[in-house]
C-alpha cells in the first residue's frame, strides 16, 4: 500500500503536476489522520470494554464479599441475642437472690462475648489500589461503597471501645469475686465454691453488688453491639441491591 502511494507521488512530480501533487498530499494527510483517529477509537473502545469487564468482575466479587459480611454479622447477632436473653434471665434471678439450687447457673455462665467484627474488605481494597473504584461510572455507587466501608470501620472501632468498657467494669481478679468463685468451682466443685465464696448467697455483700453491676454492663454492651451489627446488615443489603441494579 505504501509503495502504491509512493508511485503516485513520483508520477505526479515527474509530470510536473504540482497542483495535483499538493492536492494529493493533502488527501494523503487526511487519510493518515482518519486512520489514526480510527485506530485511537478502536483502542479506546477496546480499553473501555476491558475496563467494563474488570468492573463487572470486581462488582461480582464485592457482592460476594458483602454476603460474607452479612453471614458473619448474622452469626454474631444471633450469638449476642442468645447471650443477652440468657443474661436477662440470670439477672432477674440475681435480683431475687442466688440460692444453692441455682448457684451453678452463675458459676457456669458466660456474661459477655468480646468479639470484633472481622469483616472482609479485600475486594474493596483491591478496587481502591487499582483505581477501578473511581471508574465505576456511577457517583451514587461510588459514594455508597465508600460510605459502607467507612461505616464498618467506624462501628468496629466503637465495638472495640464497648468491649473494653465492659471488661473494665468486670471483675477479672482471679483472687476476687465471681472470677475466683468460678475458678474454685471448676477446680473442686459446687460445695467447695460456695464454702470459699459465701458472698454468693449474701445479697448485701460487696461482691454480690459487683456481680449485679457486671450483668448490667454486659447486657448493655451486648444490646449496643447487636444494634450496630444489625445496622451494618441493613447497609450491606442496601449496597448489594444497588450493585445488582447496575447489572439490570
Amino acid at each position: 500500500m505504501i509503495k502504491f502511494f509512493r508511485k503516485i507521488r513520483k508520477n505526479l512530480l515527474s509530470e510536473e503536476k504540482t497542483g495535483k501533487y499538493f492536492k494529493y498530499a493533502i488527501g494523503e494527510i487526511v487519510l493518515v489522520v482518519i486512520g489514526i483517529l480510527i485506530a485511537l477509537s478502536l483502542n479506546n473502545w477496546n480499553t473501555d470494554r476491558q475496563n467494563k469487564n474488570i468492573r463487572t468482575q470486581l462488582l461480582l466479587k464485592l457482592d460476594i464479599e458483602l454476603q460474607s459480611n452479612i453471614d458473619r454479622l448474622f452469626f454474631l447477632s444471633d450469638n449476642y441475642e442468645e447471650l443477652k436473653e440468657n443474661n436477662l434471665s440470670l439477672y432477674d434471678t440475681l435480683l431475687i437472690g442466688i440460692t444453692i439450687q441455682n448457684a451453678e447457673k452463675y458459676l457456669n455462665s458466660s456474661t459477655y462475648a468480646s468479639n470484633t467484627l472481622n469483616l472482609r474488605s479485600s475486594t474493596y481494597e483491591q478496587m481502591k489500589n487499582t483505581g477501578m473504584l473511581y471508574k465505576l461510572n456511577s457517583d451514587s455507587l461510588l459514594n455508597a461503597i465508600e460510605a459502607y466501608y467507612k461505616l464498618c470501620e467506624r462501628e468496629n472501632y466503637y465495638i472495640i471501645k464497648i468491649n473494653d468498657g465492659v471488661v473494665l467494669n468486670t471483675n477479672i481478679d482471679i483472687n476476687k469475686g465471681i472470677t475466683k468463685a468460678k475458678y474454685d468451682y471448676e477446680a473442686k466443685g459446687l460445695d467447695y465454691a460456695l464454702q470459699n465464696n459465701a458472698w454468693l448467697l449474701n445479697k448485701q455483700s460487696e461482691e454480690y453488688t459487683q456481680l449485679i453491676r457486671e450483668f448490667i454492663h454486659a447486657i448493655g454492651g451486648l444490646y449496643n453491639v447487636q444494634l450496630r451489627c444489625n445496622r451494618i446488615i441493613d447497609e450491606s443489603k442496601s449496597l448489594k441491591e444497588l450493585i445488582r441494579e447496575g447489572f439490570r
